[in-house]
C-alpha cells in the first residue's frame, strides 16, 4: 500500500513535466556496497572477523561444557554444597559467554555500519557529480521501485565509477 502511494504521490507530482523533461533514475545501493572492490575488502576483513568470533566462542563453549560434564560425573560423589558451589561457577561462566557473544556480535554489526558509511561518504559525491553531469532530476532506490525500466538502471555506471575512484584512493 506504501509503495502504491509513493507511486500515485509521484505520479502526480510529475504529471505535469512533460515525459522528454522528465529524466529519472534508479539505484541499488546495496549491491554497489556488496560488490564493489572496496566493498568486497570489507567482507573480507568482516569474514575474517567473524572467524575469529567463532574461535572465542567455540573455546568458550567447550569450557563451559567440560565443567558440565564435570559436574554430571560428580554429582552422586560429592555434597550438595560443593555441586551447587560448581552449578553457581557454570553458571557465571554461561553468563559471561552471554555477555562474550553479545558484546562480539555488538562489535561485528558496528563495524559494518562503519564500512557502509566510509563506503557511501565516498558514493555520495561520485553520485552526485554523475547526476548533475547527465542532467538527472531524481535518483529513487531500487529497493523501492515496483516496476522501472531497466535503462533507468544506473547501478553498473556508478559501480565503475566507485571502483575507478577507489582504486584512486588505495
Amino acid at each position: 500500500m506504501k509503495k502504491v502511494l509513493i507511486f500515485l504521490t509521484l505520479n502526480f507530482f510529475f504529471s505535469n513535466i512533460t515525459y522528454s523533461d522528465t529524466n529519472i533514475a534508479f539505484l541499488d545501493v546495496q549491491y554497489i556496497i556488496d560488490r564493489s572492490i572496496l566493498g568486497i575488502k570489507y567482507k573480507k576483513q568482516i569474514d575474517q572477523e567473524v572467524k575469529e568470533i567463532q574461535s572465542k566462542l567455540k573455546k568458550s563453549e567447550v569450557k563451559i561444557k567440560e565443567k558440565e560434564n564435570e559436574i554430571s560425573d560428580k554429582k552422586n560423589i560429592l555434597k550438595k554444597d560443593e555441586i551447587s558451589i560448581m552449578i553457581s561457577e557454570l553458571n557465571n561462566d554461561l553468563n559471561e559467554y552471554q555477555v562474550l557473544r553479545k558484546t562480539l556480535n555488538d562489535n561485528l554489526i558496528k563495524q559494518k555500519r562503519e564500512y557502509s558509511k566510509k563506503i557511501l561518504k565516498i558514493l555520495n559525491p561520485l553520485l552526485t557529480n554523475y547526476v548533475e553531469t547527465n542532467n538527472i532530476k531524481l535518483v529513487i532506490e531500487k529497493k523501492n521501485i515496483l516496476v522501472g525500466m531497466k535503462t533507468l538502471d544506473i547501478t553498473s555506471q556508478i559501480l565503475e565509477i566507485f571502483n575507478e575512484e577507489t582504486k584512486k584512493t588505495d
